[in-house]
C-alpha cells in the first residue's frame, strides 16, 4: 500500500543552495555545534526544505545524553591528575566532539522553529520510514561532509521507524562511542551505557519506549503529525496522517491494511503514565493521532482495538480515567471509545452470552489479492474475527481505486450495550472500578452518537428505553454500590458514586 505524503503547491520550497549547505557544514565540521544550529536558523525560510542531513543531525544532537554527576566528577578530577601533554590533548577533543547541554537545548529549539516554519513533507525526508522515500535511501546522494556529527547521524537514517530513535539506550554517552546499527543484532551486555549499570538496571531490562532526552523530539514529532493529518483534512479528505501511516509496518502483500501498532502505542502509553502532565500529554496526543488513523480503512480496526485494550486494562483507575477523560470530544474519538470499551468489556454479547474476544493475530502471510478483495463485511455488530475480515474487505476496496478511505463503522445495537452493562464484570482486570468506568464510558459516548443521529436514524430501542426509564434503571442498577462487592478502596467507591450521578444527569439530559 504506497504512502503519499501530502506535499506542499508545486515551487513552494526549493532545496538549500550549496552555499548555504556549505556554511552549516563547515561549522558541523570543527564541531561548532551552537555555531551551525545559529546559522540554521538565520537560513530557515518557508522558501527553502531544509537539508535532511541537517535535520538527522539536529535530531542526534537533541538526542544526545547531557552528562551526569558522576561523569561531571570524573572529568574534573582527570583534569587534576599528572599526564602527559597528549593524553590531555586527546580529552580535550573528546569533550569538545560530542554535543553541550547547551547545543542540544538549541537543537530542540530549531527543531520547533522548523515544524512552524516548514511543510511536514519536507521535514519528514529526514525520517525513517516504512515505504520507500528516496531521500533517505541512498547516503551518497548529499555531498556529506566528513565530520562526527554527519557520520553519528547516518544511525537515524537506518533504522526502520522514528520510534527506534526515542528509544532509552538508542544514544548513549560514551565519548564517541554509540551503538551499532539497530537493524543488526547485538550483545545486550555489551550495549547497556554506563549508566544503566550506575542505576542498578538489570542487563535484561527492557529500555524505556522513550528516554529522558527523547521527549522533546517526541513533541516535534507529533507536530509533524498534527500538522500532516491538518492537511488531509483541509483537502477535503478524512483527517489523518499519511506520514503516520509510513511509521507503522506494512503487511507482507503491502496491500492489506496495516496491523502493527504496538511500537507508537508503546511510547504513547509509557507517556501517559507518566507524573509530568506535559509527558502525560504527549501520549494522548500520539493516542489522538492513531485514532484518526484508525477511521479510516488504511489501519485494521480490530486490531487495533486489541491492542489497546490489552494496555488499557492493565491502567490503574486514576491513569484509566485520566486517558478517557484527556481525549478530545469528536465523532471519531466517541466511535472509537464505544467500541474499545465494548471490546475490553468482553465484545458484544447475544442472548446473555459474550463473545469470545479477539485475539492477537499471527505474522500475515502473502495472500492473493482475489482472496482478500472476497472477504465479505457484515453490517451487524460482527464478532473479533469478523471485524477482522470486514477491515481487510475495506482495505482492498480502498486498494482497488476508491476515492474514500473513511471507515465505515460496525453497527452496535442498543441492546447489545445495555446487556454488556447490565452483566457483571467478567473482564481480565483485578479491580471492579475500572469496568465501572469502562460502562460509563461506553454508555456516555454511546448516547453521545445517538444524539448526533436524525431522530429517524436512531435506534427505536434507544428512544424506547429514554421514555420508558430503562436506561436510568440499567444506569441505577450497575452503579448501585450495594451490590458491587469488589469496590473495597474508599477513594474507587466515591468515583462510582460520582460517576453514577453523572450518568444519571447525562440520561435526564437526553430524556428532555
Amino acid at each position: 500500500m504506497a504512502v503519499v505524503a501530502n506535499a506542499p503547491p508545486q515551487g513552494a520550497e526549493r532545496d538549500f543552495t550549496i552555499h548555504q549547505r556549505g556554511l552549516v557544514e563547515t561549522c558541523f565540521e570543527e564541531n561548532q555545534y551552537e555555531a551551525a544550529i545559529s546559522v540554521l536558523d538565520e537560513i530557515r525560510s518557508s522558501k527553502f526544505k531544509p537539508f535532511p542531513p541537517h535535520i538527522r543531525q539536529l535530531i542526534y544532537i537533541a538526542l544526545y545524553p547531557p552528562p551526569s554527576s558522576d561523569d561531571e566528577l570524573e572529568e574534573e578530577a582527570m583534569k587534576l591528575e599528572p599526564g602527559s601533554p597528549s593524553k590531555a590533548l586527546s580529552r580535550r577533543n573528546k569533550s569538545t566532539t560530542v554535543p553541550s547541554p547547551r547545543a542540544s537545548a538549541a537543537a530542540r529549539d530549531l527543531l520547533m522553529k522548523f515544524a512552524r516554519t516548514n511543510s511536514p513533507a519536507s521535514l519528514a525526508r529526514a525520517l525513517p520510514g516504512y515505504s520507500e522515500n528516496p531521500d533517505a535511501a541512498a547516503p551518497a546522494k548529499y555531498d556529506i561532509e566528513d565530520s562526527w556529527i554527519a557520520h553519528e547521524a547516518l544511525r537515524i537514517q537506518r533504522v526502520k521507524c522514528c520510534w527506534e530513535i526515542l528509544k532509552e539506550g538508542f544514544i548513549v554517552r560514551e565519548g564517541v562511542q554509540s551503538f551499532p546499527s539497530p537493524r543488526k543484532p547485538r550483545n545486550r551486555r555489551a550495549t547497556r551505557s554506563s549508566k544503566y549499570e550506575e542505576d542498578g538496571l538489570d542487563d535484561e531490562e527492557t529500555p524505556a519506549p522513550v528516554s529522558g532526552q527523547a521527549w522533546g523530539v517526541l513533541d516535534w514529532l507529533l507536530i509533524i503529525f498534527e500538522r500532516d493529518e491538518m492537511a488531509m483534512e483541509q483537502s477535503e479528505q478524512v483527517r489523518y496522517s499519511p506520514l503516520l501511516l509510513n511509521q507503522i509496518p506494512a503487511t507482507l502483500s503491502d496491500r492489506g491494511a496495516r496491523w502493527d501498532v504496538g511500537s507508537p502505542l508503546d511510547v504513547a502509553f509509557h507517556a501517559i503514565q507518566q507524573e509530568s502532565e506535559l509527558q502525560r500529554r504527549l501520549g494522548v496526543r500520539l493516542l489522538t493521532l492513531l485514532v484518526n488513523l484508525g477511521s479510516t480503512t488504511l489501519l485494521d480496526f480490530p486490531m487495533f482495538l486489541n491492542a489497546v485494550s490489552t494496555r488499557m486494562t492493565q491502567m490503574s483507575l486514576d491513569t484509566l480515567t485520566y486517558l478517557l477523560s484527556a481525549l478530545p470530544i469528536t465523532q471519531e474519538m466517541a466511535q472509537f471509545k464505544v467500541h474499545l470499551c465494548r471490546h475490553a468489556l468482553g465484545g458484544a454479547t447475544t442472548h446473555g452470552r459474550t463473545k469470545p474476544r479477539a485475539r492477537p493475530r499471527a505474522q500475515p502471510r502473502r495472500r492473493p489479492r482475489a482472496e482478500t478483495a472476497d472477504v465479505p463485511a457484515s453490517g451487524d455488530a460482527p464478532s473479533s474475527s469478523q471485524g477482522i475480515s470486514m477491515t481487510t474487505a475495506q482495505a482492498s476496496s480502498a486498494d482497488a481505486g476508491t476515492t474514500s478511505v473513511r471507515r465505515k463503522y460496525p453497527a452496535i445495537s442498543t441492546l447489545d450495550i445495555l446487556e454488556l452493562v447490565s452483566l457483571p464484570d467478567t473482564s481480565d482486570m483485578a479491580f471492579a472500578p475500572q469496568a465501572l468506568c469502562l460502562k460509563g464510558e461506553l454508555i456516555a459516548n454511546y448516547g453521545l452518537l445517538q444524539k448526533q443521529l436524525g431522530r429517524n436514524e436512531r435506534d427505536a430501542k434507544w428512544l424506547d428505553i429514554l421514555r420508558d426509564g430503562g436506561l436510568q434503571k440499567v444506569v441505577e442498577d450497575a452503579f448501585n454500590l450495594q451490590v458491587i462487592k469488589k469496590v473495597t478502596d474508599s477513594e474507587a467507591r466515591l468515583y462510582v458514586e460520582r460517576c453514577r450521578v453523572a450518568l444519571l444527569a447525562l440520561v435526564s439530559v437526553w430524556q428532555s
